[in-house]
């Protein structure tokens, strides 16, 4: 009896279920691409590299901080693990883990970072005095390629 259904519910699930997708689907596609639309021009519009700015962008690897910047180790984290700063900035690293930590530069990129250990509530500040990528991680907790790594971004003033 082809697509004709009684109202009472009449005809098999599984009829049922092919015309409900196909429902379905025919009346999803306009939502679909509505959606995309908008976050395409969402996208689109989202970044700012003005002065109001803090957002990353092609050339940065995270929003631009200047003045003093912390980054703290954790239990196994440095947190933030990406950060961007301009030239000149301090940037303080924190332990505050329950664990001993260090922090040492991956080879090439040597930044004068405390090689020592840190004990938990220990800190110590690196100023960061010429542009480029400084990768550094913590031999207790990783490796320079996996664990407790991190990195930071320095760009010009």
């Amino acid at each position: 009896m082809g697509n004709h259904f009684p109202a009472d519910g009449g005809g098999t699930s599984a009829d049922r279920g092919t015309v409900n997708r196909a429902v379905v689907q025919k009346a999803a596609f306009p939502a679909v691409a509505a959606t995309l639309a908008l976050g395409l021009a969402l996208a689109a519009c989202g970044s700012s590299n003005g002065s109001g700015g803090g957002g990353a962008t092609a050339t940065t690897l995270a929003p631009v901080k200047s003045g003093a910047v912390t980054i703290t180790a954790e239990d196994n984290n440095f947190v933030p693990q990406t950060v961007t700063v301009v030239e000149g900035t301090e940037v303080t690293f924190t332990n505050d883990g329950r664990n001993q930590h260090n922090v040492i530069a991956v080879e090439g990129a040597s930044f004068g970072a405390k090689t020592g250990s840190f004990e938990s509530g220990q800190s110590f500040t690196w100023k960061a005095t010429a542009p480029g990528t400084y990768t550094y991680y913590c031999s207790i907790h990783g490796t320079a390629t996996a664990g407790m790594t991190g990195t930071i971004q320095v760009v010009a003033q």
